[in-house]
């Protein structure tokens, strides 16, 4: 049942991350700004305010890693040694090469991480690395750009029309929005559920607890925002049968500016290839039931406003979360914005396919 918990936690940052540009609501003119996201593993993560810093070495690092033809990688079983990796370029470098990250990923997040996130942590391999994603946002329309990819998406939804161009290669394909192509499910994702078999009984007492305090304000990338830190922990106690006492934990800084997150019109959401479509089949019979208290206290962060640096970072008090191979761990995800700026009619262009691009069936 924790598991459970901290997977739908893990799911909905990991959302984030993927999609932080999702908007809530605002009105014209539009709103361009480019994002650096990544997982921060065993690694100190740069502090608000760093992203020209973070942008300009993620650059470095891209240069060095195409230059430096980058050897296959062999399998580790011990988290330090793959953090020692994939760590050696400091805080903002991550393994050079998608291999290494890969096998990264799969060690530091599966093997490490996997009982609390399971194969979800596949997931994740691409953000290990920097990764730098530019958005532009105008008249409800969106352009989703992958920079290190090469690669964009632009959503007009109410104009019928999803363009994906591939940068490197000058080429785009049109679709309409309810037949674009859903994102391949991540290298050992799920595959569909099957009914869980029957537990023991058992009952626990389930502990929610969030805590929220301000941080000073902070001017980053000229615009002016406040600063929150807040703390979730739920835990299991007084667990019988098939129960298990555990506690576990998260903190989120987040640095929100007053800009107000764009809108865009709605286009079908589409599961990944490969994962099942409808909805978990009901639970088995008996199993644990725990009874449920919260707390909360402290300010509320705005959730209809841009944040320009978000940390969630992830624990485990119980040790479940620890590597096979002992010692600690420590594990975030990371979302630095910069660069905004506003939109016009004279950046409609933005949202069209650019010149001398070839179309592809």
């Amino acid at each position: 049942m924790l598991r459970s918990l901290l997977r739908l936690s893990a799911a909905v940052a990991f959302a984030a991350l993927l999609t932080p540009g999702t908007p809530s609501a605002a009105p014209p003119p539009g709103l361009a700004y480019d994002e650096i996201v990544r997982i921060v593993a065993n690694a100190t993560p740069p502090p608000p305010g760093n992203f020209q810093n973070d942008v300009a070495a993620l650059n470095a690092q891209q240069t060095a890693a195409a230059a430096t033809p980058t050897p296959a990688p062999r399998r580790r079983g011990g988290f330090g040694s793959i953090i020692g990796a994939i760590a050696s370029g400091g805080n903002v470098a991550g393994a050079a090469g998608g291999a290494v990250a890969q096998n990264a990923a799969d060690n530091a997040v599966q093997s490490s991480l996997g009982a609390r996130f399971g194969a979800m942590g596949a997931g994740f391999a691409n953000f290990l690395n920097p990764h730098l994603m530019r958005y532009a946002y105008w008249n409800g329309w969106e352009r989703v750009e992958d920079v290190t990819a090469q690669t964009a998406t632009i959503r007009k939804c109410d104009a019928g029309q999803v363009i994906q161009l591939n940068l490197a290669a000058k080429t785009y394909t049109i679709y309409s929005p309810g037949n674009e192509p859903p994102p391949a499910a991540p290298r050992g994702a799920p595959g569909p559920r099957t009914r869980p078999a029957a537990e023991q009984p058992g009952t626990a007492v389930a502990t929610f607890s969030n805590t929220t305090a301000s941080l000073a304000p902070l001017r980053i990338e000229g615009q002016p925002t406040t600063g929150y830190d807040t703390t979730t922990s739920f835990s299991t106690t007084q667990a019988t049968g098939s129960c298990h006492n555990s506690s576990a934990g998260m903190q989120t800084v987040q640095y929100i500016s007053p800009l107000i997150r764009p809108s865009v019109n709605s286009c079908p959401v589409r599961p990944p290839e490969g994962l099942p479509e409808t909805a978990a089949p009901p639970p088995a019979t008996g199993g644990c039931k725990p009874t449920f208290s919260m707390h909360t206290s402290g300010p509320i962060p705005p959730v209809n406003r841009l944040a320009l640096y978000s940390l969630v970072s992830f624990s485990a008090a119980n040790g479940s979360a620890q590597p096979p191979s002992g010692g600690s761990s420590s594990f975030a995800f990371l979302t630095e914005r910069g660069n905004i700026k506003t939109l016009g009619t004279a950046d409609a262009g933005l949202f069209d396919v650019p010149q001398g691009f070839t179309k592809t069936p």
